[in-house]
């Protein structure tokens, strides 16, 4: 995302996940800025036992895009999506997250926040870069507007 041309900077990151039995992984990204759309999609399939846990940190200003697209198929499990947004001047989220199970066991949850302003925003603001203080700044500035 850097450079000075008029072209549009964008990145589009695919990531396919195949987790055997009782297998781990652990997947963080961060976007922090330069990019001005960006479409990123995962897809998993997800064996008995194994676990998977995908963190995106996401930062956008002005009139850049960042969409995520998850698709996870599960053996059987328990599953948790959880979705928390930080809403700043005229930024948008529209979240449309839908569980489906296919079996009478299925244990699911859902969880969605957006715009709760707590330690956990600056904490994600900061992993984004910001210090302490833009990340207060920039939560306030939010607010206030």
């Amino acid at each position: 995302g850097t450079g000075g041309g008029p072209g549009l900077r964008s990145i589009d990151p695919v990531t396919e996940i195949y987790l055997e039995r009782d297998a781990v992984l652990e997947m963080d990204t961060v976007q922090i800025g330069g990019v001005d759309r960006s479409t990123r999609k995962t897809s998993a399939t997800v064996a008995a036992g194994a676990k998977l846990l995908i963190r995106e940190r996401i930062l956008t200003e002005g009139e850049q895009q960042a969409d995520t697209e998850f698709q996870v198929t599960l053996a059987p499990c328990s599953g948790h999506s959880e979705c928390d947004a930080i809403i700043d001047g005229t930024a948008v989220v529209d979240a449309a997250p839908k569980l489906c199970a296919h079996h009478a066991d299925a244990a699911m949850i859902h969880e969605a926040a957006i715009g709760k302003i707590a330690g956990e925003q600056i904490l994600k603001l900061r992993t984004l870069g910001l210090t302490e203080q833009e990340a207060e700044a920039k939560i306030i500035e939010g607010f206030l507007s």
